[in-house]
Order: structure tokens, then sequence, then C-alpha cells
């Protein structure tokens, strides 16, 4: 009977550090020394809300991310100069342009203070720019089930 006990904890062991080591999908977010992982369990909307350093109005990304990559879904901004695109139509006081452009699995915004960006992930807030110029990275990786549980 203890032989039976043994081999039934060992089974239970290797399941347990099976499912701890299997992969799962992740959205890495980092921005100079912060970095976190959210999982992925089906399609995530990200936005990244920030003011334009040259019109100083509001500017809206959104996308839309799964275990396939990053997909540019929309953009919103409030005026049109430098590296604001000049097509769209206007709703609730923004210039409003769709898209369904996939990016890839990983996508970078070079950010300065006075852009004072927040990251929302399925409209609630992850992530705000602390008061410091930086990379702001989005990553979709595979990580150990562990790393993400222990986050």
């Amino acid at each position: 009977m203890n032989k039976r006990l043994y081999f039934l904890f060992l089974g239970v062991c290797a399941a347990f550090v099976l499912i701890l080591i299997r992969p799962v999908h992740v959205l890495e977010i980092s921005f100079n020394g912060y970095h976190f992982l959210i999982p992925i369990t089906g399609t995530l909307t990200v936005s990244l809300h920030y003011t334009h350093s040259v019109s100083l109005t509001k500017v809206v990304d959104v996308y839309s991310v799964n275990e396939s990559g990053i997909y540019a879904k929309e953009e919103r901004w409030q005026d049109f100069l430098a590296g604001q695109p000049l097509d769209g139509r206007f709703e609730d006081g923004y210039i409003v342009k769709e898209m369904n452009t996939y990016l890839g699995k990983e996508w970078k915004y070079w950010f300065i203070g006075l852009n004072e960006f927040r990251l929302y992930v399925n409209g609630e807030l992850a992530f705000r720019q602390p008061e410091e110029d930086g990379i702001l990275n989005m990553r979709v990786r595979e990580v150990p089930a562990y790393k993400v549980i222990t986050r």
C-alpha cells in the first residue's frame, strides 16, 4: 500500500511540474526597468493614450493582440500635424482611422516625458508612463506558465 501511495504522490508531483513548465502565450510589456506579463486567453484589446509631442493633443492607438501577434485596429487623433495620418472620419472630437494591419509579434514606441502615455488592456489601466523618456516595447511570446503565476 505504501508503494501505491508513493507512486501516486510522484505522479501528482510530475503532473504539477508539467503544468508549471508548459508554455503559455503572453503579452510582454516593458518600459525602461519596468516589465510585466499579461496572459493571452483569446484576444486582448490594448489601447495606448498619449499626448502628441508636436500638437499637444490627445492620441489613442488601439491594438488587438492574440497568440499570432499584434494588429493595429484604430488610431484616433485631434489634429493634423507631424506624423499623423491625413485620412479618417470625424467622431466625438477625434479623427478616426480604422485599419486591420498585422504588425508582427513586437511593436515599439519611443516616448518622451511630455507624452504621458497610459496603456490599457481590455479597458483597464495596466501601466502609466513614469516621468522619464524611454522605449515602450510590446511583445507576444511564449513563457513557462510559472512565470505568469509568479508575477
